[in-house]
């Protein structure tokens, strides 16, 4: 039996296609990459707070993050929550109606989607837009120990602090416009990011590993009209505070690139060497 392996020559030369394989995939647009997929409900369940149909705030959030996906469903179940990285949900179906209240199971699919790092963006409202609506803020609220009542006719509010949380990449976040909004009366271990006043939280903030030790983040806004597809509540601001939001496209590591570029290295090396009889 005879072994011929593969020249010095041979072997730079495909370290050499595994660098550039490397400095490729480095250089690749995060979209290319990777996708941000973010669920929601359909529009049967969700109404016009639903992006299945809100083109508007879907096609703004596509324009800020190239390769984004959605994903919607008529209910929050694990296996459906398991194939999205965030998901925005509000409470209201049109301006006096709001959606069937959460169910036990799935406030139990939500809160654990968060607790395993998933992120959550939840728009709330006033607690007299719908006779079910205390009723459906606290199917959001109540897994994350928050609990909401209300309705204020307030002016934009303020960023309690312009380099803080949801303030960046996308800028400008000055402040948070409501029309006809609840309040946050207690926020769990959250933080508050504006206030109409003292104890009147409007935007609750739980960073990652706040609610448990791989936890996402979680984000509460007590008014819902960011969603509609009127675009009443869809200011600059409260857009970015939306975009700041969600997680980051997910990039590979430098250490992932030099060990898929080990594994090719190797590849080569052993299609070069062979055995002859």
């Amino acid at each position: 039996m005879k072994t011929i392996v593969t020249s010095g020559t041979a072997l730079l030369r495909a370290f050499y296609v595994v660098l550039l394989f490397i400095a490729a995939l480095w250089t690749m647009p995060g979209s290319a990459r990777a996708q941000l997929v973010i669920g929601g409900f359909d529009a049967s369940r969700g109404g016009f707070e639903s992006l299945a149909e809100d083109s508007t705030l879907a096609n703004d959030i596509t324009t800020a993050i190239p390769g984004t996906t959605f994903s919607f469903s008529n209910t929050l179940t694990p296996t459906f929550l398991a194939g999205v990285n965030a998901v925005i949900l509000g409470v209201a179906t049109t301006e006096t109606s709001a959606i069937t209240p959460l169910t036990s199971s799935e406030q139990t699919a939500l809160h654990n989607f968060v607790l395993n790092g998933g992120t959550a963006l939840m728009y709330t409202d006033n607690d007299t837009f719908d006779p079910n609506a205390p009723a459906v803020n606290a199917s959001f609220l109540t897994p994350f120990g928050l609990t909401t009542t209300g309705t204020l006719l307030h002016p934009p509010i303020p960023i309690l602090n312009p380099s803080g949380p949801l303030t960046h990449p996308f800028t400008p976040v000055t402040d948070f416009t409501t029309l006809d909004a609840g309040f946050y009366n207690n926020t769990g271990t959250g933080t508050v990011l504006a206030q109409f006043a003292p104890g009147e939280a409007a935007i609750d903030y739980f960073a990652p590993g706040t609610l448990g030790l791989h936890s996402g983040t979680a984000v509460f806004f007590s008014d819902s009209n960011t969603l509609a597809n009127d675009g009443s509540g869809l200011t600059t601001s409260n857009l970015n505070l939306l975009l700041n939001g969600l997680p980051a496209v997910p990039e590979p590591s430098p250490w992932s690139m030099i060990a898929v570029g080990g594994v090719a290295l190797v590849g080569i090396m052993l299609r070069k060497k062979h055995r002859i009889a």
